[in-house]
């Protein structure tokens, strides 16, 4: 007993050092300027169609507030109008601006950091900027913004009336600064694409140098653009956007920049140009930094007004090179073609078309023969076998671009030539990349693309939408061998 007694005081001992090892780690370890590490949280997500207005009042002594209303177009878009303090009357507002402004400041996803600290750590005991979010049903909703992160990329917030503090990407704050003229209409550029021969754009990080012709097909009011490097293809979709956003370029606002700060903007070696050049030989040329805490810094070339643009506005700078390119090797419509043909080994066809502009390749006018035979065959759900083959060879989707190699044109696996109604002629070879992938040839010079086997080669069994050339053309002839009354079903075990 007398020795358990004297344990007693040496176990306390030993607890309390434990106890004060434990506090002195909790405390060294403690900072104000160090998140923890925790999956994102929704702070907060208010609808837009849910809103009156999203305004921010400044703590700075003469600094005035912003506001901007927020009203629904008949449930199908919304319209903007600035309210701010400072509002003239006479100033034109960029709805586009005032869009990005509510649309940052809106919602924030953000990462947990405390809730145990002195507020004045972060900057949110008497916050720069708090966030008024009213919505319709007159609740309102505040966001306090505080001190950047040490690195800058991130701002300290909280909810008002609320000790939790969170992180969010610094750009709100730079919207939370915002004064009236940074809601200014600034459009810098509208180019006339009728004036124009090509547009280039080169992208440092991946030695993009990817040249466009500019015409106007058909009298169409839109432009048409068609890639000459690195490969000889038509643009997407998405390329149109892509340019014309740049060809009627507006920034989110001007900058004063220094010539000893153009390095740290990201200037003195642009990573993104676009440059228009016009029929009669002059040029316009657009200049962009890196994204950098959400923003691409530039200036045009041949001025020194240096701008500004949020990467809310401008995403398309970083896309992958085949999403500026149209998806398939080589597209046409039917009416385009007067006839396909391919060679496989010891198989062959000649794929003959007669179809009018304004006319389906299954149409009763449409004329469609394979090796000579009536190839206008349907299953019981309508669904025209012809189609589905030329839909394989019109649609074969390009696997992957390709450039820093030299393939040699030696033993393609199989050749398919496509004749226009204009009588031009595109001979595609392709000859074996890797298992399961080939490197197309296109009149007899390396494309730069490859696809994948299932392009040719697939079978979609009860699926006419995902054969390959090769195996549309087999189950085509099939059809038309073995169809009843210009109908052939599929067996069910195929």
């Amino acid at each position: 007993m007398r020795s358990f007694k004297g344990l007693i005081v040496p176990l306390i001992i030993m607890i309390l050092l434990v106890i004060g090892v434990i506090v002195y780690f909790v405390v060294s370890s403690y900072n104000p300027n160090e998140t923890t590490s925790t999956d994102p949280v929704t702070l907060l997500a208010d609808p837009m169609e849910d809103l009156v207005s999203v305004g921010v009042n400044k703590k700075e002594p003469g600094a005035v507030s912003t506001s901007v209303l927020i009203k629904t177009e008949d449930g199908i878009g919304y319209d903007f109008e600035y309210d701010g303090e400072d509002k003239d009357s006479k100033a034109a507002y960029s709805s586009s601006k005032m869009s990005s402004f509510a649309s940052a400041l809106i919602s924030y996803y953000a990462d947990y950091v405390s809730d145990a600290v002195s507020l004045s750590e972060y900057g949110l005991e008497d916050p720069e900027y708090t966030v008024v979010l009213t919505l319709k049903n007159g609740d309102v909703h505040k966001v306090n913004i505080g001190n950047l992160t040490p690195d800058s990329t991130k701002v300290y917030v909280k909810l008002d009336g609320d000790s939790k503090v969170y992180t969010v990407p610094a750009i709100k704050r730079e919207y939370a600064a915002y004064k009236a003229s940074d809601f200014l209409d600034s459009q810098i550029l509208d180019l006339d694409y009728s004036m124009m021969s090509s547009v280039r754009f080169i992208r440092t990080s991946d030695g993009l140098d990817l040249k466009a012709d500019v015409s106007f097909d058909n009298n169409d009011m839109a432009p048409s653009f068609h890639i000459t490097s690195p490969v000889d293809i038509r643009s997407s979709s998405l390329f149109g956007t892509f340019i014309d956003y740049l060809a009627k370029l507006r920034i989110t606002s001007y900058i004063d920049i220094a010539a000893d700060d153009l390095r740290s903007y990201g200037l003195t070696e642009p990573a993104f140009k676009v440059i228009f050049l016009n029929k009669d030989g002059s040029e316009k040329k657009i200049c962009l930094s890196k994204n950098m805490a959400g923003y691409y810094y530039g200036y045009i070339e041949g001025t020194k007004d240096y701008f500004k643009i949020s990467d809310y506005d401008l995403k398309l700078l970083d896309a992958p090179v085949l999403s500026y390119m149209e998806a398939y090797v080589m597209y046409f419509t039917a009416s385009e073609v007067s006839s396909v043909k391919g060679v496989y080994g010891d198989e062959s066809f000649e794929f003959s078309l007669a179809v009018k502009d304004d006319e389906a390749i299954s149409d009763e006018h449409s004329i469609v023969e394979l090796n000579g035979r009536n190839a206008k065959i349907v299953n019981n759900e309508g669904r025209s076998y012809c189609a589905m083959f030329f839909e394989s060879l019109a649609c074969m989707e390009i696997g992957g671009l390709e450039q820093d190699v030299q393939p040699v044109l030696s033993d393609p696996v199989c050749s398919i030539t496509f004749i226009t109604s204009n009588y031009q002629t595109y001979l595609l070879e392709f000859v074996k990349r890797s298992d399961g992938s080939y490197h197309v040839f296109i009149n007899g010079e390396y494309s730069g693309f490859y696809v994948y086997d299932k392009v040719l080669f697939n079978n979609g069994g009860q699926d006419t939408y995902s054969y390959g050339v090769w195996e549309a053309y087999k189950l085509l002839n099939t059809a038309i061998s073995e169809n009843t009354s210009g109908v052939y079903n599929i067996p069910v075990d195929q």
